[in-house]
């Protein structure tokens, strides 16, 4: 009976190491026939670390975070908790009935849920049989009780970190809150400024105003002080001499005569000049509106490249490009690269203008340049582009100001796969006033699958419309460049004029 019993604690002791592991903690003692047993008993890491993390993690909670992601977090601790609970309950209950199996004290059924207390019917084996397995199977009894304990207390921190969740969660809210009520009163607060700022500025203009005219009448005050002092001077040498009153009194009628005369033909010429004023500024409102809607008939342009001229398109010779572009249609010679078509046509008989990469050194470029472009009013610039190849270089649009030098606009670089692809250009109004040109500038890179294309170039006026795609052009036309092309071009028709 001691070797059975020996042989039953030693499975006892191998099963409980097997459910609590190796480490430290408190445990039971117990003897048999002389013989001293430790058996260690703890709880299972994974049931120890989920609880320490949801107290962790209930503890780190930032208000910045999104507060779906706390209550996703807090369920799945919930379901990792209620699972590793009921896996503990079922492995001590399997334990349980081990042990009572394998000392002969009869099967004992438990059961547990929640809240409710713990239902323990058992059947017992004589008395008389195995009175030191009772002591044991007591203090094992206490240890699982223990367990069932902190697996109770694991629960109710858990609710307590739900509601310090849902406390966060409130605060946050009332935060929000009083954020947006600071963000509408400093709205408010900046409008006033903004309304004040503008009525100082007016107010500083009308002052000015005030200054300027008081200046005026104090010049005129002195003026006038002036002339009066010479008056008098005059009046007394007149009455010096009665003879010279009259006489200069009869000159100053015949004067006054005199001008009342001028006067009245100066009235009449006036009244001339005038009417001949309205009917010139009548004419130059009708002109002036002929000149807008011929501008904006010619800038409200498109080019496909189907003319052969390139709709005006032109290639500068300098020395800052090393070849041109070429108008082509279909595939480009190079196998793997370029457009298969146009994209105005899309098919074999439509045009674009693409660059030939092969035999071409890298960071070599073209440079094609589009008409002068010129309104009244803002500008859209639209084009399509083409940038496919395991070699392609870059795609560089720039903006050029009349009578300045290039300036950067958008830029593209890299394989973008074969297809056609939209871009545009915001045209300011003052740009646009000036006129402006389009540059294209393709730079090659090293290997013939590298051909790039562009078409559909298109100008409107009128802002482009409002996606992610338009790109605002900053520049600003140079007015002392402006002032020199207008001299030139008087002068040019000055000397026309001569002969």
């Amino acid at each position: 009976m001691a070797l059975i019993s020996t042989y039953t604690l030693f499975i006892l002791c191998d099963l409980l190491l097997t459910l609590v592991g190796s480490r430290e903690n408190n445990g039971c003692q117990f003897q048999n026939n002389g013989c001293t047993y430790n058996i260690l008993l703890q709880q299972p890491d994974d049931g120890q670390t989920v609880g320490k993390d949801c107290l962790e993690s209930a503890k780190v909670i930032k208000l910045d975070r999104a507060q779906s992601d706390y209550a996703a977090k807090i369920d799945d601790m919930e379901k990792n908790f209620s699972f590793l609970k009921d896996a503990h309950e079922s492995r001590i209950q399997e334990l349980e009935g081990t042990v009572r199996d394998l000392l002969g004290l009869g099967k004992t059924i438990r059961r547990v849920s929640g809240k409710d207390d713990d239902v323990e019917v058992s059947h017992h084996a004589p008395a008389g049989s195995l009175l030191n397995n009772d002591v044991l199977m007591d203090k094992l009894e206490e240890e699982f009780n223990k367990l069932r304990d902190e697996i109770k207390r694991k629960n109710e921190e858990l609710m307590d970190a739900r509601i310090k969740l849902n406390e966060t969660r409130r605060r946050m809210h009332e935060t929000q809150l009083q954020h947006f009520t600071t963000s509408k009163e400093m709205v408010k607060l900046e409008n006033e400024m903004i309304k004040m700022t503008r009525e100082r500025a007016i107010l500083k203009n009308q002052l000015k105003d005030k200054s300027y005219r008081l200046d005026l009448s104090a010049k005129k005050a002195k003026e006038c002080e002036a002339k009066t002092t010479e008056q008098q001077d005059r009046i007394l040498e007149l009455f010096r001499s009665e003879s010279t009153l009259k006489e200069d009194l009869m000159t100053a009628q015949w004067r006054m005569n005199k001008s009342v005369e001028n006067h009245k033909k100066m009235k009449t010429k006036y009244n001339n000049l005038k009417s001949r004023y309205e009917r010139t500024r009548t004419v130059l409102k009708i002109r002036e509106k002929e000149l807008i809607d011929c501008y904006s008939a010619k800038t409200s342009t498109f080019c496909g490249f189907e003319d052969p001229k390139i709709c005006g398109f032109s290639h500068v010779k300098d020395v800052s490009d090393f070849f041109d572009w070429t108008r082509g249609s279909g595939r480009t010679p190079s196998g793997g690269t370029g457009p298969g078509h146009d994209h105005t046509c899309k098919g074999p008989n439509g045009h674009y203008m693409f660059i030939e990469a092969s035999s071409k050194a890298k960071n070599s470029n073209a440079i094609l340049y589009s008409p002068l472009y010129r309104g009244f009013k803002e500008q859209c610039v639209e084009f399509y582009y083409h940038m496919y190849g395991r070699n392609m270089g870059t795609l560089n649009v720039y903006a050029q100001a009349r009578g300045d030098v290039l300036r950067s606009a958008w830029r593209a670089y890299g394989n973008q796969g074969d297809v056609w692809t939209r871009a545009r250009l915001s045209i300011p109004k003052t740009l646009a006033m000036a006129g402006y040109q389009i540059a294209f500038e393709g730079i090659a890179n090293a290997g013939y699958m590298g051909d790039m294309a562009i078409d559909d170039v298109k100008v409107t006026d009128g802002p482009c419309p409002g996606d992610d795609i338009a790109v605002q052009v900053e520049i600003s036309p140079n007015s002392t460049a402006l002032i020199k092309s207008g001299a030139k071009k008087l002068r040019r028709r000055l000397k026309k004029r001569k002969p």
